[in-house]
């Protein structure tokens, strides 16, 4: 049904600009709006095709990547016009729809792979002595069936990692879109990234098979295949569970959820189940996807100190300059991108490497998180 709604939208969104500028081209019998709009709508009707054959036979998102480029790169300068054209406006309408199509080209090949990373540094009496200075590195959302294995920024992601000298290395999921073979070829780059304190994870909304398509692919085996993948790539999996994590006669844990979302999102994860091995006087960290979990049930364990999540992708599209941080994500998320404390806990919100549904950022750069605990003892 939520499928159903959205696809409306989208095609209320595209007819609107379509029917002005076609009565536009007619009415003035304007050849090249006529013929601009016979080539992106030509263009865009071969994409939906061309997705829904694709979706029939691949295990991987790429129909709907291309899908995704066409629509935004046609549909973004068209909706920048409309308002100015329901006024005639023309010019300004061309000019705003000119500068949406270059953001669309910049997204595509620039600003997808411009990875920033964000410090965050949490002090706290919590922290023990022994792991003051300790550095956490955050990967999340990577979604590795939209991505491109030879592209450089892709090549160099060990060394970036390992550059920056985690003591622990966690990831807060969505390692795939829908299948597990997206995973496949992946091994060998994943292995060379390592922290003395392991590799950990948790699930995202997509490891769940909730996406999946093809109905020749058993959700159940395809779910276990991907947990088996998450193994191959290094990351141990904290289904509500825990690992305790020393540093001498100091300890921490290390805690983690299956997701944990609000409809139409799966929700799987028991936050209890995972803090039942924690006593109450140790500090805590908990991998959760779905930030909505640090509000609704994580929270009221006070010596979780700190949260990781991820998820919303901050939108991959967005103003993030100047004091400015906007994004449509906010309309849909209460926490949507960076760090946000509420008495004594914080919460830390990463964009994610990868990208679902386009394959682009626009003033969201892919993030990787690095994480300073200190003790304020």
């Amino acid at each position: 049904m939520h499928l159903i709604v959205y696809i409306l939208g989208v095609l209320l969104l595209c007819v609107l600009p379509d029917f002005l500028l076609w009565r536009r081209a007619i009415k003035q019998k304007n050849k090249v709006l006529l013929y601009t709009q016979i080539i992106s709508n030509t263009l865009f009707i071969l994409s939906i095709i061309g997705m829904g054959i694709g979706m029939l036979y691949a295990t991987h998102m790429m129909p709907v990547l291309i899908f995704g480029t066409i629509f935004f790169a046609i549909y973004v300068p068209k909706w920048l016009y409309l308002p100015f054209g329901l006024f005639n406006k023309h010019r300004t309408g061309v000019t705003l729809a000119t500068i949406g199509f270059i953001l669309v080209m910049y997204g595509l090949c620039i600003g997808r792979t411009q990875i920033e990373t964000r410090t965050v540094t949490i002090q706290s009496s919590q922290i023990p002595h022994s792991f003051d200075g300790y550095r956490i590195v955050q990967l999340s959302d990577l979604h590795l069936g939209s991505l491109l294995k030879d592209e450089y920024w892709i090549r160099t992601l060990p060394q970036y990692i390992q550059a920056l000298k985690p003591d622990l290395i966690v990831f807060t999921g969505d390692l795939v879109n829908c299948y597990a073979e997206e995973t496949e070829g992946w091994s060998k780059l994943f292995k060379q990234i390592k922290a003395p304190d392991g590799k950990w994870a948790c699930k995202g909304n997509h490891d769940y098979s909730h996406y999946k398509w093809r109905n020749d692919i058993d959700s159940l085996q395809n779910t276990l295949a991907v947990n088996d993948a998450f193994k191959k790539l290094g990351f141990q999996l904290l289904n509500d569970s825990s690992v305790v994590i020393r540093r001498g006669q100091d300890s921490i844990y290390l805690c983690g959820v299956q997701n944990i979302s609000r409809p139409p999102f799966g929700s799987y994860g028991n936050v209890s189940k995972a803090m039942q091995s924690v006593p109450d006087s140790v500090m805590a960290v908990m991998l959760s996807h779905d930030p909505i979990a640090w509000k609704d049930s994580i929270r009221q364990h006070k010596n979780v100190l700190l949260t990781l999540s991820g998820h919303t992708h901050a939108m991959q599209m967005g103003i993030d300059f100047w004091g400015l941080h906007l994004s449509p994500a906010s309309l849909m998320h209460p926490y949507w991108d960076g760090t946000y404390q509420q008495g004594d806990q914080y919460l830390h919100v990463n964009r994610g490497l990868g990208y679902v549904g386009f394959p682009m950022r626009i003033g969201m750069k892919p993030e990787i998180t690095l994480i300073e605990l200190y003790s304020s003892e």
